[in-house]
């Protein structure tokens, strides 16, 4: 076994951070921020769908995609966690097209599958409360979908959503909705993190296809994985830019005549932060080792990524805050981006305990 990427997994790596450095600067994703979300940089997406083939990562290469593995789209996910690139790579084809796989319904793979390889279709995946008595949520029935899902991933943008529901009787379910459908109202929100696009649905007999699972439960579970280790490759990139920024920082930031990286105290708080990177990157590749090669563990492997990252990062975060000083507090800084990245991400899937408490049952406690 081995957590260390191989050279062609560094070849994708080098190849997304120059695609990424080109079509989504951090120059352009302030832009993007600066317009409210309007000004998107298309050419990232094209140059990574149409010319790189990376919506088809991970799919199987019978649905048109490349028949890469867990670990690949894990390298590509770290990048745009490392750069805050806007892309719905994250929605579409980790929560969309892995949400396809996880389910038993071969024709809807075949409908949709190959659309998302190739980048002309977006998908996305709404969770909902499916808690049979709560009054939030999506009910499905003769009439259509209603209720609300308050938080979709690049809700405004896709042109599909895969939406959990539940029927009269309480049971969990699944439906594929197109958003041109009927008595689908999408509402952006403004979220704690400027640089993702997040949306709020609301169904009112809303046409759907249903859409096959033999056990919804063990499906949900497969998808939430699936999204919980690609959360956390997200979040380790951007952990170890976090790193990266207050090293150099601390190489040139001169006090009482001497770089502060040379005084000790800074250094052992480097040396911590750097330590956190290591931990986090070997859960991460593990969970990807698992995907690949021994899916029965890759439940426990993902969730401990995700619950792990869901903590450091924002700690990371705020402490390349702190030992930048003032410059960070000011807008021009990039730093506050990647704190409310942080702070956003880890509470995506609900945060970290839910995640501890699965990892937890997993081990037998």
């Amino acid at each position: 076994m081995t957590l260390v990427l191989t050279d062609e997994q560094e070849e994708l790596r080098s190849s997304v951070r120059k695609v990424i450095a080109a079509k989504c600067s951090i120059e352009q994703v302030r832009s993007f921020v600066a317009s409210g979300g309007v000004d998107q940089p298309q050419g990232l997406w094209t140059a990574m769908a149409h010319q790189m083939g990376l919506a088809g990562i991970a799919i199987p290469d019978k649905y048109g995609g490349t028949g890469s593995g867990i670990r690949e789209a894990a390298v590509v996910t770290e990048e745009l966690g490392r750069g805050l690139a806007v892309a719905p790579f994250l929605s579409s084809i980790v929560l969309g097209g892995q949400a396809l796989l996880a389910l038993d319904d071969e024709s809807a793979r075949q409908d949709f599958l190959p659309s998302i390889a190739d980048g002309t279709v977006r998908m996305t995946y709404a969770w909902s409360d499916h808690d049979s008595t709560s009054k939030r949520g999506v009910r499905s029935g003769p009439a259509g979908l209603t209720g609300t899902v308050p938080f979709a991933l690049d809700g405004m943008t896709a042109d599909h959503i895969v939406v959990e529901t539940v029927d009269a009787g309480g049971e969990l379910g699944f439906h594929l909705v197109s958003t041109t459908a009927p008595g689908l109202t999408r509402t952006e929100l403004v979220s704690a993190d400027p640089t993702r696009s997040v949306a709020r649905l609301d169904f009112d007999g809303t046409p759907s296809r249903q859409l096959r699972s033999i056990e919804p439960e063990s499906t949900r579970s497969r998808i939430i994985d699936h999204a919980a280790h690609a959360l956390a490759a997200e979040q380790l990139g951007g952990i170890i830019r976090c790193v990266e920024l207050t090293v150099e920082y601390a190489k040139v930031r001169v006090q009482f005549g001497r770089s502060i990286g040379s005084f000790q105290a800074v250094k052992h708080r480097l040396a911590e932060m750097y330590s956190v990177v290591e931990l986090a990157t070997g859960l991460v590749r593990d969970a990807g080792r698992a995907g690949d090669e021994d899916p029965a563990a890759f439940a426990l492997a993902a969730r401990s990524a995700f619950a792990y990252c869901s903590r450091q990062y924002p700690r990371l975060a705020r402490e390349m805050i702190q030992l930048h000083g003032g410059i960070a507090y000011t807008w021009e800084h990039d730093a506050h981006f990647y704190y409310k990245r942080a702070h956003a991400s880890g509470q995506m899937l609900g945060g970290p305990e839910p995640h501890e408490n699965v990892v937890a049952t997993l081990l037998g406690f």
